[in-house]
């Protein structure tokens, strides 16, 4: 038969008993209500505090880019790097000529290549921009090298074009083994004016 338990050991069942209470009490009252929102918070200022300051040191070197930027305008170089024209929709279709002409050169060139599809895009202009971009996509049917060929001129030549997006995949009905013969080649190309950068409007 159990015995019943001694005056000690209800004392000390009690004060456990009492312990896990105000334990649970702060947690629930304490913690939970102070101070994890108190830690939240102060993650957010430290956040915050990073924000400010990249945003400063953005700031102060605003009018060392300001004079960069006007000496690049009026460095003949660099109005080179940009498109010539005002007209968005033309600097477009000169720039998608100019493209396929640039493939034509490298079409001699193992198994070749050609543009199957072409198309300029005049995107949505912003007046708050200090350079105005058109974009050209092109699809080709390329072997490696003049694809290699092509790119490379596209890296190093005048004016600076950007390449959005390139997809690259294997022909359907390229052979299982050998060579690949001709890729499909997807390019988005992307180049700015140099009117918009001399104040132009669009």
């Amino acid at each position: 038969m159990r015995r019943p338990p001694t005056r000690n050991e209800r004392r000390l069942g009690a004060l456990a008993l009492l312990a896990v209470v105000l334990y649970g009490a702060w947690y629930v009252l304490i913690d939970s209500w102070f101070a994890a929102p108190m830690a939240a918070l102060a993650d957010q200022a430290q956040v915050l505090d990073a924000q400010h300051q990249r945003y400063a040191r953005l700031l102060a070197q605003g009018p060392a880019l300001q004079a960069e930027l006007e000496h690049a305008r009026q460095d003949p170089a660099s109005r080179r790097s940009l498109l010539p024209g005002d007209d968005p929709s033309a600097a477009a279709a000169d720039l998608m000529q100019a493209l396929v002409d640039k493939v034509k050169a490298v079409s001699a060139l193992g198994p070749g290549c050609e543009v199957s599809q072409r198309m300029p895009v005049v995107p949505e202009q912003d007046s708050a921009q200090a350079y105005r971009h058109v974009k050209v996509s092109l699809t080709l049917a390329c072997g490696t090298e003049p694809l290699m060929q092509w790119l490379h001129q596209l890296e190093y030549g005048q004016p600076y074009l950007f390449v959005e997006a390139l997809n690259i995949s294997r022909a359907t009905d390229a052979p299982e083994k050998g060579p690949a013969g001709r890729l499909k080649v997807q390019v988005l190309l992307r180049g700015y004016l140099t009117a918009a950068a001399q104040g132009a409007q669009p």
